[in-house]
């Protein structure tokens, strides 16, 4: 009984192992966001020094405060995704004061609180969508991940090893419903004012695509390079607009920010090391439908 226990112990022990990021070094963007706290949350918890790259400063203020506790492992750096001398700039003090960059976590999204009133209306129809709207978000969300990577691609070429995790979107597999937007008088739904603009689902499929060729890419350089795409998150909703998206989730209801932990944490660590080129689907079972 004593020598099963004691194996028991030490499988548990291997196994916790293996997910824990002691002492890692890594680079979440947009980790003063919304989804972004709660993958620093997780990233600290196993250990990992979280350093975030975030362009709102009152963003990275709050964040500071939050992981008060746990300041020896946080660090931030104000930066716009999109500023590539910024970037190398960053990039460059961080290999300087930590001797390297184990994993790099792409969350950085664009956002509505990032448009000035006069660039147009984001959620507008695609028959009347502005270009420049149409291009800031290819610019944040899909050429912003391609700088910090190509930046930090190249310190872990170095290293002949490193993680990378970028964050796509189930709308990057499946197109977005529609009808969960618009108003529906037989179910007495009056809609809500947003959508899911194209150039959003276009950025994040893409994404995708650059997840699949830089695994290849750089599986001789001990790079592993996977995605993540989560379905709907729950932040407080329209009631009705909540109620219409989990109809068309077979598990019933959006996710919960903090389900989005472990499958981060899996992809970061040591539990995923023969995984590459993968798109971990985190969606209720929405995109089976």
């Amino acid at each position: 009984m004593v020598a099963r226990l004691r194996s028991l112990v030490d499988f548990l022990y291997h196994m916790i192992k293996k997910f824990r990021l002691d002492k890692k070094v890594v680079l979440v963007t947009g980790g003063a966001g919304f989804l972004g706290n709660f993958f620093v949350d997780a990233l600290l918890d196993m250990g990992a020094t979280a350093i975030i790259l975030d362009k709102s400063a009152e963003a990275i203020t709050k964040t500071l405060q939050r992981f008060s506790k746990k300041q020896e492992q946080v660090s931030c750096h104000q930066l716009d995704i999109i500023d590539n001398d910024r970037i190398k700039q960053i990039v460059k003090e961080i290999v300087s004061a930590h001797g390297r960059i184990d994993i790099l976590v792409n969350a950085a999204a664009f956002a509505m609180k990032d448009l000035n009133e006069s660039v147009g209306d984001f959620f507008a129809k695609f028959e009347d969508y502005d270009q420049s709207l149409w291009q800031i978000a290819l610019d944040v969300n899909l050429t912003g991940t391609f700088l910090i990577t190509q930046a930090v691609g190249k310190v872990m070429k170095r290293q002949q090893k490193g993680v990378i995790v970028n964050v796509a979107s189930d709308v990057a597999i499946i197109s977005p419903d529609h009808r969960i937007y618009e108003p529906d008088e037989k179910n007495n739904y009056s809609g809500v004012p947003f959508n899911t603009p194209m150039s959003y689902s276009v950025a994040k499929a893409g994404i995708l695509s650059f997840t699949r060729y830089l695994a290849t890419y750089w599986a001789k350089d001990g790079i592993r390079v996977n995605s993540i795409s989560p379905a709907g998150v729950y932040r407080n909703q329209d009631p009705n607009f909540v109620e219409q998206l989990s109809f068309r989730i077979p598990l019933g209801r959006m996710a919960k920010p903090e389900e989005l932990k472990g499958p981060l944490v899996f992809l970061c660590s040591e539990a995923s090391s023969f995984i590459t080129g993968t798109n971990l689907i985190v969606d209720g079972g929405r995109t089976i439908w």
